[in-house]
């Protein structure tokens, strides 16, 4: 395995060459998602070493969130996070909540969800490693997904100025405010870097929210600079954009990722529901690619 800090030019050469058409990106079919092949196993995992993520698809009688759970299980997600609106089986339902404590988050409303990585507040030892993505039902109308590799971001600033890298990797580069509900601390502020290795599998991971609510930078001109060239380039056209249909899932090693509004129709059957499981593992970390 190549090293992203002292094998750069291998690394990167080696990420390149294998970068994705998304013109030709398209889900794949498994059979029997309750036990899946040996080739889909394959297929799946080699996508998630080369794209950092897959798509994947079910039939209508496998759309289900007892699924998603199989699926966390065969794509060696073992360690899942539980959030304080995760369902008591550690997969999030998101849909529009109008009431309780979800509906104060945006992914539990159909407004636009800004470029993320997922648990950017979580401390360093629950960092969220990979996801997994499920629509049970699309939305009426939008509810699209823009993905986008934080390895070709790193790519592309280190190749710019090492300094821009240099200052997204300093430990107290971020600030996450503390989560205070009611005058209650949920969760205590967490301070860290935006890029870094990650010190169990040795990849380059990042944690990042583009909501400037959530989020306290230190105060650093070259930090400012890189900043604002990760949002000069995820508004690049760089970004595969897809929208999930329903039996189709996203599995991922936690890649940069946002979400377009949407709106819900008046029946059940036009009412956006996706089920979400984060892990602490990186996917197929358990499988020999």
């Amino acid at each position: 395995m190549l090293n992203f800090e002292t094998d750069y030019a291998r690394w990167r050469e080696s990420r390149l060459q294998n970068w994705p058409d998304y013109t030709t990106l398209s889900a794949i079919k498994l059979k029997n998602p309750l036990c899946l092949s040996e080739e889909e196993l394959h297929t799946l995992s080699g996508q998630c070493e080369v794209n950092n993520f897959a798509l994947y698809r079910v039939d209508p009688e496998h759309n289900h969130k007892e699924c998603v759970r199989h699926l966390a299980k065969a794509f060696g997600l073992a360690n899942l996070d539980s959030h304080l609106c995760a369902d008591n089986d550690y997969v999030s339902s998101l849909k529009v909540m109008s009431i309780g404590r979800a509906s104060g988050y945006i992914p539990y409303t159909n407004r636009r969800l800004n470029w993320h990585t997922d648990g950017y507040y979580n401390p360093l030892d629950q960092h969220i490693r990979a996801f997994i993505l499920h629509c049970q039902q699309p939305a009426y109308r939008g509810g699209e997904n823009m993905l986008l590799n934080h390895e070709l971001v790193y790519i592309r600033l280190y190749d710019e100025d090492p300094a821009l890298i240099k200052a997204l990797m300093q430990p107290d580069a971020l600030t996450i405010p503390a989560n205070i509900e009611n005058g209650v601390e949920l969760r205590a502020p967490q301070c860290g870097p935006v890029f870094y290795q990650d010190p169990h599998t040795q990849r380059l991971q990042m944690r990042y929210t583009a909501r400037s609510r959530s989020i306290e930078w230190k105060q650093d001109p070259c930090l400012e600079h890189a900043l604002m060239r990760i949002e000069q380039l995820i508004n690049e056209d760089l970004a595969l954009r897809y929208t999930l249909k329903a039996g189709e899932g996203l599995i991922c090693n936690n890649i940069l990722h946002a979400r377009s509004a949407f709106t819900d129709g008046n029946i059940p059957d036009q009412q956006r529901v996706m089920y979400r499981v984060r892990s602490y593992d990186r996917a197929f970390s358990h499988i020999s690619v």
